[in-house]
Order: structure tokens, then C-alpha cells, then sequence
């Protein structure tokens, strides 16, 4: 069996090669990027002590993550006895296309913050209310909703926020972008 290995069969040959490499590198890429958008966190444990001096700070993490939801949860401790922690729980529904993130904090004073985010991907865009509680009790809340016509090359952002006094607040921006794809 005799090989043809003329310069333009070699050409050719390379140029399949290099074809292939690209094509299954997209294809893996494109299916990584994918892994990587759904399963983003995942379950471990640290312990960090930190001294400067006299002074020191010991952190203690463990996140538990699963398929959709993660929860991490944050120890502070002072080497004069103070305390304080954090907890993060995070969801997400597919079904509802909705991610619902949740926070709870204990400062060293005894003080307790909370919030709760959910953001829900709409048909254009996304949907995202968010309330925190302060150490008094009283209540901040957001709302922002964006989307984006594509066909038109336009976004659009209306914001809703009341603040912990009771003052509102409210804010709609547009971009725009054209064919460069600049904004």
C-alpha cells in the first residue's frame, strides 16, 4: 500500500485535523460551560486562624452543596470571646426557573440581619425581589426587573426600593446597543 503524502493531501489532511480539534473543543467547552453554570458550588470544610499580635480570629466554614442548593454556614470566634456567624442557603427551582438565596447573620453583639433574594427568569429577561431585615427589626425591600429585546437591541431596567426609614425610590434605565455590539 503506497501513501500519498503530496503537499496538497497533507494540506488538506492537517486542515481536517485541525477542524476536528475545533469543533470537539467547542463541543466540550460548550458542555462544560454548561456543568459549570449548574453546578457551580460545591461541599467543603475550612478552618483559618488568623494572629496579628495579641489579637486573633479563628473562621470556620462547612458549605454542603447538592444538586440546585448549597448551604454554608460561617463561624467567627475572637480570641477575647466574641462570636458571631453566618449562615447562606441557596435553591434552585428549575422547574419555576427560580433561585432563592437566603441569609441570616448573628454580629458580635448579639445583633441578627437576615434577607431574602429570589430572582425568576422571565420570557425576556429576569425578575429579582430582595428584603433584609436589620438588627431593629425593620424592613428594607427591593424589586428589579430587566429584559431584553433582542430583536431591537434594547434592555430595559425598572427598579423599586423602600429603605429601612420608608423612603421609596424608583429608577428605570434603557440601553441600547447596535451593530458593533457596543452599549
Amino acid at each position: 500500500m503506497k501513501l500519498n503524502t503530496s503537499k496538497q493531501n497533507i494540506s488538506k489532511l492537517n486542515s481536517l485535523i485541525l477542524g476536528s480539534c475545533l469543533v470537539g473543543g467547542l463541543l466540550i467547552s460548550s458542555a462544560q460551560a454548561d456543568t459549570l453554570r449548574h453546578a457551580q458550588r460545591h461541599s467543603f470544610q475550612t478552618e483559618v486562624t488568623r494572629t496579628a499580635g495579641d489579637r486573633s480570629l479563628r473562621r470556620t466554614t462547612e458549605q454542603v452543596a447538592g444538586q440546585g442548593h448549597f448551604q454554608r454556614t460561617t463561624q467567627f470566634a475572637t480570641g477575647q470571646g466574641k462570636t458571631a456567624s453566618r449562615k447562606v442557603q441557596g435553591e434552585y427551582d428549575a422547574a419555576a426557573q427560580t433561585y432563592t438565596r437566603t441569609l441570616e447573620s448573628t454580629r458580635p453583639n448579639g445583633d441578627t440581619v437576615s434577607s431574602v433574594r429570589e430572582t425568576t427568569k422571565t420570557e425576556d429577561g429576569f425578575v429579582r425581589s430582595q428584603s433584609r431585615t436589620n438588627a431593629d427589626g425593620q424592613m428594607a425591600s427591593k424589586q428589579v426587573s430587566v429584559s431584553v429585546d433582542h430583536e431591537n437591541q434594547v434592555q430595559t431596567r425598572n427598579v423599586e426600593a423602600s429603605g429601612y426609614a420608608g423612603a421609596s425610590y424608583s429608577a428605570s434605565t434603557t440601553r441600547s446597543w447596535g451593530d458593533s455590539g457596543e452599549q
